[in-house]
């Protein structure tokens, strides 16, 4: 469920977060507080992110300005794995629906 996964990284959890800490996200944009994060990577109050998904597609936001932070469009399942997988599981899916 989308509604329970928003915000999954709010502004009190990314609190907790050491200077250390590196955030990847390639799920969906809306399981952190983008602002919050900003503001502390922009402050050097956590090491760096990576970022493969946004709000909006293609992303010309405020993070391209970020030296700390790695943005890639939305490319995170590309790999022949990972295709692979989401294929086996499509199609469990159908195969299950047909039952």
């Amino acid at each position: 469920n989308l509604a329970s996964n928003k915000q999954l990284l709010n502004k009190r959890r990314l609190n907790f977060c050491k200077k250390n800490c590196l955030i990847i996200n390639t799920a969906r944009s809306e399981v952190i507080d983008n602002e919050h994060l900003y503001n502390l990577l922009k402050n050097k109050k956590i090491f760096g992110a990576c970022m493969d998904v946004f709000n909006e597609e293609p992303y010309f936001g405020k993070f391209t300005k970020l030296e700390n932070v790695i943005l890639t469009p939305h490319i995170g399942s590309y790999s022949k794995e990972i295709r692979s997988e989401m294929e086996k599981e499509a199609l469990m899916s159908v195969i299950n629906l047909k039952r």
